[in-house]
């Protein structure tokens, strides 16, 4: 895959071509944050703190840490944070993203790995789970929001 593509897809997501940027999904009113709107299976600060675990995890295995998930992560696996951890995990989840997107950028590739493909395999998980996460945080936000009105 060209390398250049996956930089716009994570320019995509940054600059909020088809959604608000990450950071404006997470403008949340703190009495929003927790919540789990009526109909939702959880809140935004839980599907947050889903999205950075598994950031995480794949930011370090392209580091050179573990390659297969285990305990550490399935057993933290949509966990209800405490509320404190709000602007911890904002801050991980942004600047995560644009380290993947350094990533995905660099000359040469800076990764770890076996193999570029597996690199680049990485990355595009990082694309597809954080993109569908956003989505999903911004459904909430805007749910949340229509129910402070009714």
């Amino acid at each position: 895959m060209d390398r250049a593509l996956l930089v716009m897809q994570f320019d995509q997501i940054l600059e909020g071509w088809d959604i608000p940027t990450p950071a404006g999904v997470l403008r949340v009113r703190e009495d929003s944050r927790a919540a789990v709107p009526a109909g939702a299976a959880y809140s935004i600060l839980t599907n947050l703190a889903h999205t950075v675990l598994w950031q995480d995890f794949w930011l370090q295995k392209l580091a050179g840490g573990r390659r297969k998930a285990g305990p550490p992560e399935w057993n933290n696996d949509f966990r209800v944070p405490d509320p404190s951890e709000w602007h911890a995990l904002k801050k991980r989840l942004l600047d995560g993203l644009q380290e993947a997107r350094r990533i995905a950028a660099s000359e040469p590739f800076d990764h770890k790995l076996v193999s570029d493909q597996e690199a680049v395999e990485t990355l595009i998980r990082i694309l597809i789970h954080v993109s569908y996460h956003l989505g999903q945080m911004n459904l909430l936000r805007r749910m949340a929001s229509s129910a402070k009105r009714a």
